[in-house]
């Protein structure tokens, strides 16, 4: 049986990627040009994938805005539970767009995050706990909300 993508899931994530083209043609320049290359994607020694610093970054420095789409949790199942945060309350999530949804978890995080709300809808916005150095793989923590919703029921 083939996966079924619920057509609505295609359109927010088709305006999803409208609304981030939009953002991105009106970062100014400067912010774009200090945020160029800060991440890179690779293999992590953690779980598959991992976000690390394609060069050094400051603390308090903005690594990525990130438009979220806001979903309601019957929508969103399977892996995708895996990547996406909570919303306003415990029946919404986010759904990072961008290298927002690959940062892995540590309880000692080097990165923070907030949700924004701009002009062309929410950003998930990370940014630098401490100096992070080039290669440096980047974690933030998911909560104990998240990892709690992942655990097997007790008998």
């Amino acid at each position: 049986m083939e996966p079924h993508i619920p057509a609505f899931f295609l359109a927010a994530l088709a305006a999803g990627l409208s609304s981030g083209i939009q953002i991105g043609r009106k970062l100014r320049r400067s912010e774009r040009r200090e945020n160029e290359g800060s991440v890179r994607i690779g293999p992590s020694n953690v779980s598959g994938r991992g976000a690390f610093a394609g060069k050094e970054i400051a603390k308090g420095d903005v690594i990525e805005r990130c438009p979220v789409l806001e979903l309601d949790e019957k929508d969103v199942g399977g892996e995708l539970m895996n990547y996406v945060f909570y919303g306003e309350n415990e029946t919404r999530r986010l759904v990072a767009m961008g290298n927002g949804m690959l940062f892995n978890h540590s309880s000692t995080p080097n990165v923070g995050y907030y949700l924004e709300d701009t002009p062309l809808g929410p950003e998930l916005v990370l940014y630098a706990l401490r100096c992070i150095s080039e290669g440096e793989e980047m974690f933030y923590n998911y909560g104990d909300e998240w990892w709690s919703s992942r655990q097997a029921p007790t008998s």
